[in-house]
């Protein structure tokens, strides 16, 4: 077993551990996520499409399209359908906000942190443990060699 902590920057605090689902492709909660079941549901482009990112953490590089996507994400925390936490090379300031209010209205923390120190791309891998404290914005990846 390999071991790896990254430090990166804490958008959104909370402790988290889970599975990795990892893609290199932006990703839009708004649209792109059913809320009722945590499956991705971005038919046309997307290469998670059919997966679900509920207990997961979520490893992309950036939010991408609609500015209701912070509403798909609060709408999701509520019904217990989000992910246990989420990695991003940059958060936008729409996932960011979903984040923020779902913390705020719902008392609900899902940890985000972005800015790692390497290319989460080359270091995290689908099926991963993670854990994600985004109070000091630090990931330790688990993987199996």
């Amino acid at each position: 077993m390999d071991r790896m902590t990254l430090k990166g920057r804490g958008i959104t605090g909370g402790l988290a551990e889970a599975e990795a689902l990892v893609t290199d492709m932006p990703f839009s909660f708004g649209h792109g996520l059913d809320t009722n079941t945590g499956e991705l549901i971005d038919t046309e482009i997307h290469d998670l499409y059919g997966q679900n990112v509920k207990g997961k953490v979520l490893v992309f590089p950036y939010g991408k399209g609609t500015s209701s996507g912070g509403l798909f994400i609060m709408q999701a925390i509520k019904r217990g359908n989000a992910p246990a936490a989420v990695i991003n090379i940059k958060t936008d300031p729409i996932c960011a906000t979903g984040f923020i209010l779902a913390e705020i209205l719902y008392n609900k923390k899902i940890p985000v942190v972005d800015q790692l120190q390497q290319n989460m791309a080359e270091i995290i891998r689908t099926g991963d443990r993670v854990k994600v404290d985004g109070d000091r914005g630090v990931v330790e990846v688990i993987s199996e060699i």
